[in-house]
């Protein structure tokens, strides 16, 4: 069958979580016997280590087994980059986009051993996180990793600039959330409930950020590639195993 494959940090990792609603979760469902949702995520990693990674995860080209096709790839990096030094998670923010660029041309140069023309990539912003949460949960666990929601802002607008500058669809995580925050409706929400810690997705957050994508892929950034643009595999066969 072919594929979808979510490739990033622990955002991704822990998006299969199905006790917080998990959108790759969520993904795996709505592509049900249509595709393969491949949950690719990696806690704790951020670009240089994605880097570094990515050819383990994809095909070559020129491989002598066919490959299922991987229609899309999502790259969601960018929320330990943005770790404050001296933390080892810290990636300089000229850096980071150096490296997005370097996993988008994994698969897009095609000089690349892993170049997929039909393969399509969706960039996806760091969203913000809730600094208090965060703080009490490095507590909790006796470790300091610092984040400040300024700074991932930042990561999160060279995404979305990058995606802009390559014409690659991209899913601005950062502003659906600050969005509801500041929302003056009755819909509103504060920013700490769309996390468990601070950092990752609580079933609020899961929900938003899996919405998202069905609104995206009814734009014209992500057309053909909605679930319901593939038949699924193996129509219903009436009375199957019997004589």
């Amino acid at each position: 069958m072919n594929q979808i494959v979510l490739f990033g940090d622990s955002l991704t990792q822990f998006s299969h979580n199905t006790d917080n609603k998990g959108w790759g979760a969520a993904l795996q469902n709505l592509y049900v016997r249509k595709l393969d949702v491949l949950n690719r995520g990696f806690a704790g990693y951020n670009t240089e280590q994605g880097k570094l990674l990515l050819s383990h995860i994809l095909p070559k080209k020129n491989h002598s087994i066919k490959s299922p096709k991987i229609y899309l790839l999502t790259i969601f990096f960018g929320a330990n980059d943005a770790a404050i030094p001296p933390s080892n998670q810290f990636v300089p923010l000229d850096k980071y986009k150096e490296n997005l660029k370097q996993l988008i041309k994994t698969v897009k140069d095609s000089d690349s051993p892993y170049y997929s023309p039909d393969t399509r990539i969706l960039l996806i912003s760091p969203p913000p996180l809730y600094e208090e949460d965060w703080e009490k949960y490095q507590k909790l666990i006796d470790r300091k990793v610092p984040r400040r929601l300024e700074n991932t802002a930042k990561y999160a607008q060279t995404c979305v600039d990058l995606a802009t500058e390559l014409n690659i669809p991209v899913l601005n995580a950062w502003k659906l959330f600050m969005d509801k925050v500041t929302s003056s409706t009755e819909n509103n929400h504060a920013l700490s409930e769309f996390f468990v810690d601070g950092l990752h997705l609580s079933a609020l957050g899961n929900e938003v950020n899996f919405i998202s994508w069905i609104v995206g892929y009814d734009s014209n950034e992500l057309a053909g590639i909605g679930s319901r643009e593939f038949e699924k595999y193996y129509t219903f066969m009436g009375g199957f195993g019997s004589q």
